[in-house]
């Protein structure tokens, strides 16, 4: 096991050298590294579950459309490395895995709220817009809201969704998951836990 210290400084060939450790997460931010708080149980069963679901669908279309996953590096430059809940490649962009990190802009990403809520909102919303990300999901459980974001030009537009609706995007052609089945699964519950 290696002790890493948030705030240390290095670049992106310094990060991917950065030995396995039992630390958690990391994010490589404007050069330096940044640990992400522990997950709940409650986010991992959201952002597991937005997975299965975006997944299923590539399972009965063919050629599958693309392919979700949860927390892998995001390479958007020598400086910047943030690990988003989930990432979205459409198949012609699969070639952006490279040696277990995406580099280069994924067609979407998926960051759920947690204690740090200021740096989904603010801090990583400038940094997608920024880096050209067409299309960026904030998932709120606290208030069971998704906000979807699309680029328009170097801004994003954005629609809240709740409970009662269903959630569709051009990013993943045939994809429609009424939220209630997120928000409203039972197992969600035994995850919760006292808030």
């Amino acid at each position: 096991m290696t002790t890493i210290k948030p705030g240390t400084r290095m670049t992106l060939a310094e990060y991917r050298n950065l030995p396995e450790t039992d630390g958690g997460v990391w994010e490589l931010i404007n050069g330096e590294l940044y640990q992400m708080p522990a997950a709940t149980l409650e986010h991992q069963f959201l952002m597991d579950f937005l997975v299965r679901m975006i997944n299923n669908l590539m399972t009965v279309v063919r050629p599958a459309p693309g392919l979700a996953f949860s927390n892998s590096g995001l390479a958007l430059s020598d400086l910047y490395v943030p690990t988003p809940d989930i990432i979205y490649l459409r198949s012609e962009n699969l070639s952006l895995i490279n040696h277990g990190y995406v580099e280069g802009i994924p067609d979407l990403v998926v960051e759920i709220l947690s204690s740090d809520r200021n740096r989904d909102l603010v801090m990583k919303r400038d940094l997608y817009a920024g880096a050209g990300i067409p299309e960026y999901w904030i998932l709120d459980p606290v208030n069971d809201m998704l906000t979807v974001l699309e680029l328009s030009g170097n801004e994003y537009v954005e629609r809240t969704l709740g409970r009662d609706d269903t959630l569709a995007t051009a990013a993943i052609p045939g994809f429609a998951l009424p939220l209630e089945q997120l928000f409203g699964d039972p197992m969600r519950a035994l995850t919760r836990g006292n808030r």
